[in-house]
């Protein structure tokens, strides 16, 4: 399985930046059969779909549990866990794996963070997004890529803890009946936190075979693909939580209430798949991606 990914050995420099920014750019860390396999994977899978119209990011497709045997190949190789044991603390526990792609002038996602994606562990564990683009992106021509801005700027994590404390509640059901609700997207950046993330955002050019690592905290934001050679550009997203995370019914319960009220959609079923097979509180298990398909 080392054929997949490549042994890259982090400087201490590297680590660092990435305990402190919460980011970091791995160039190379996939082979070319790696990626071959992963464009395949995403252009073939029947889990990649229009976005429903009440959709908050502006995608050609995306599709959510799209995985193969190409999927476990790469995480479980050692190649791949001896680049993660240097930058996260604990093990790595594989989620899901996303699949995007954007079209010409599509824009993706605005600024958001992933409490969405990670929801269902508590809000001081740890979770990790790993972006994949499938085509290069280059931000002086068609760009189509990420922006990102260091946790030292402004993180997201209080939006974990205040939401995890706001749906604790005692009328947190009555609040999520009130009009105003509706208007509240707690996932997204509103004007001033624009203004402050658009000020401070980083933005990289990546070949294909590089790999973007994100804390669950950073926020992050999609470019728009202009139009040029690549008809369209696709990603593959893996996501991992730190092996001691454990589960939290309230907070993942509560959230997709929250979703529920605000007319958006739950557009993945993990969680629900999560709160069938795991207490609350129980360390989320090592082989729980092939508990979810059961």
């Amino acid at each position: 399985m080392g054929y997949l990914v490549n042994k890259i050995t982090l400087s201490q420099e590297d680590k660092q930046s990435f305990s402190e920014n919460g980011f970091i750019k791995l160039k190379q860390l996939f082979t070319s059969e790696a990626t071959d396999k992963l464009r395949k994977l995403t252009s073939n899978s029947h889990q990649m779909k229009n976005p429903p119209r009440v959709y908050s990011g502006e995608f050609s497709k995306i599709g959510y549990d799209v995985e193969e045997t190409v999927t476990h190949d790469i995480y479980s190789s050692t190649n791949f866990q001896y680049v993660m044991r240097q930058l996260a603390h604990n093990e790595l526990t594989f989620m899901q794996g996303i699949a995007f792609e954007i079209k010409a002038n599509q824009k993706g996602f605005p600024w958001h963070h992933d409490i969405y994606s990670f929801c269902y562990i508590r809000p001081e564990d740890l979770g990790y997004t790993l972006w994949i683009p499938l085509d290069p992106i280059n931000t002086k021509e068609q760009h189509g890529g990420l922006a990102y801005v260091s946790c030292q700027v402004y993180s997201a994590r209080e939006y974990f803890n205040f939401i995890y404390k706001l749906v604790q509640q005692d009328k947190f059901k009555e609040l999520l009946k009130t009009e105003d609700l509706k208007n509240y997207d707690f996932q997204f950046a509103d004007q001033m936190e624009t203004f402050l993330l658009d000020n401070n955002k980083l933005e990289e050019d990546f070949e294909v075979g590089d790999a973007l690592l994100l804390d669950k905290c950073i926020w992050h934001k999609s470019y728009p693909l202009k139009a040029g050679p690549l008809p369209s550009r696709m990603a593959y997203v893996m996501r991992f939580v730190d092996s001691q995370s454990r589960h939290s019914k309230v907070f993942l319960e509560g959230t997709y209430s929250l979703i529920e009220a605000t007319s958006n959609d739950v557009q993945s079923d993990l969680g629900y798949k999560m709160a069938n097979v795991l207490k609350d509180g129980e360390i989320i298990p090592h082989n729980f991606v092939s508990l979810k398909r059961s």
